[in-house]
């Protein structure tokens, strides 16, 4: 007898969708078929109705993270099992890049902060902030020990976290030649500085003027840089938060130019524009960075997800609450950066991307799960239904017409950018190494059973 069936749902598998059963037995999934041709379980999920994706990888999220002042509020616990009702299975997180430290010693205390605490499995990138020997030695090692992925700032010298070219160039060379991945927040620093300083001598401080002296040039200057220097050194490159229509044309000619070069976007900038900022008393709430764009760039980003360019659909997590961005109400350099979101990036892709036609449940089964799994080496023990790979799994009742609102939430954030919308869709059921964990918006798992992941360097096809 094993221990779990999942039947009579909709199977969403990489190439088609199968009405077909789900066994799994201890961590793992053991077979896909008919109930009459697996094994009697322990107990049996009535799955009709729903569809049945991978376990969310949401490979960009913020826990307990620093911004200036700020950090923000959540840690392991309470952020993963918010992560786990929103069907994430798996995070991967990133090491605090604090003067003085090594890059070992940052991925060592981030490890030990998250072990005993996450909920479900999770990973981490190496921040890295300058080239040294030291540094370029230490990358040979976080590789071999299953952190394949180095995320280099374009951006924020006044947090002291900014690469310069130089920066940016030896980390390539080095990543290259280990396999390894090279994440960029691709924005013109000294460019968004520049601007910055123009705009407080002038006293325009708004929100508004947070997204004014960021305009798209600022990102697609960036991204054209990063893919410059990819072209040089040949490292696989790996754009976050893609926000604008000319970032993902430079990183569409660069996949037809055929330099390993992937994207992601986040639910916020297919979502939300400029806009929100000019809402009275709460605009600066939406300070993110990259900002908030227009609705053609909104369009475009759906365009790119639809036509396979944008691979990723990530979070940016950051669970500040409404009263540490309230800070920065009058002056938007006090603003901590970010969004929360950790919990509602299947739920909102869904409703909007699915429901609406958009993008199929294919496309959602890939960015939120297939490939950030190949991206970030853990395919196919992870991102996929198939057997032999963890028994991460979620699923979906497109049937549930839903309010969002701050109390139903889970994440610290007391707060949501997309409180009042009206959704379409929800998970229902996550388990995660064959447990169920979460059903129907409440966590029902072990407290700390998550696990760390040791990744593979994993060439892109």
């Amino acid at each position: 007898m094993i221990d779990l069936v999942i039947q009579g749902g909709i199977v969403v598998l990489p190439d088609r969708c199968s009405e077909t059963d789900v066994a799994v037995d201890g961590e793992r999934i053991v077979a896909l078929g008919t109930a009459t041709s697996l094994p009697q379980a322990k107990r049996t999920v009535d799955a009709r109705g729903c569809y049945i994706l991978p376990g969310g990888i949401d490979p960009h999220v913020h826990i307990s993270w620093p911004f200036l002042e700020a950090t923000t509020v959540d840690g392991y616990a309470d952020a993963t099992a918010a992560a786990a009702i929103g069907g994430t299975t798996t995070i991967i997180d990133f090491d605090h890049p604090k003067m003085g430290t090594t890059p070992l010693e940052r991925g060592t205390n981030r490890r030990e902060q998250a072990h005993g605490q996450a909920v479900i499995d999770f990973a981490f990138h190496s921040v890295l902030t300058e080239a040294s020997k030291q540094t370029l030695s230490e990358m040979e090692t976080l590789v071999s020990s299953g952190v394949p992925s180095f995320k280099v700032y374009m951006a924020y010298s006044r947090r002291g976290i900014m690469a310069d070219d130089s920066t940016l160039l030896s980390i390539m060379r080095k990543a290259a030649a280990l396999g390894a991945v090279v994440c960029v927040h691709a924005e013109n620093g000294d460019v968004a500085d520049a601007n910055e300083a123009a705009s407080l001598a002038a006293g325009r401080t708004s929100a508004g003027d947070f997204a004014r002296h960021k305009p798209n040039y600022v990102e697609a200057e960036a991204v054209s840089r990063a893919i410059f220097w990819a072209r040089h050194t040949g490292v696989q490159l790996y754009i976050v938060h893609l926000s604008t229509a000319e970032g993902l044309r430079l990183v569409r000619a660069a996949q037809a130019e055929g330099l390993k070069v992937m994207a992601e976007t986040c639910p916020q900038y297919l979502l939300l524009d400029e806009a929100v900022y000019e809402r009275p008393g709460e605009g600066h709430r939406f300070i993110c960075s990259p900002p908030l764009r227009s609705p053609i760039d909104r369009e475009e980003l759906w365009e790119g997800i639809a036509e396979g360019v944008i691979s990723v659909v990530s979070t940016d997590h950051t669970a500040f609450t409404k009263e540490q961005k309230d800070r920065g109400k009058t002056n938007f350099t006090l603003v901590p950066n970010g969004l929360p979101g950790i919990e509602t990036r299947l739920p909102l892709l869904f409703s909007e991307g699915v429901s609406k036609g958009r993008i199929s449940i294919s496309d959602l089964a890939r960015i939120i799960s297939l490939n950030p799994a190949r991206a970030f080496g853990i395919y196919p023990h992870k991102g996929i239904i198939a057997p032999g790979s963890d028994a991460d799994i979620v699923l979906v009742d497109p049937t549930i017409r839903w309010t969002l609102t701050a109390e139903r939430l889970h994440m610290a954030a007391d707060w949501s950018p997309f409180v009042g919308w009206q959704l379409e869709g929800a998970p229902v059921m996550t388990v995660s190494r064959g447990e169920v964990i979460a059903e129907y918006g409440e966590f029902v798992g072990k407290p700390g059973r998550g696990r760390y992941v040791r990744r593979a360097c994993e060439p892109w096809q």
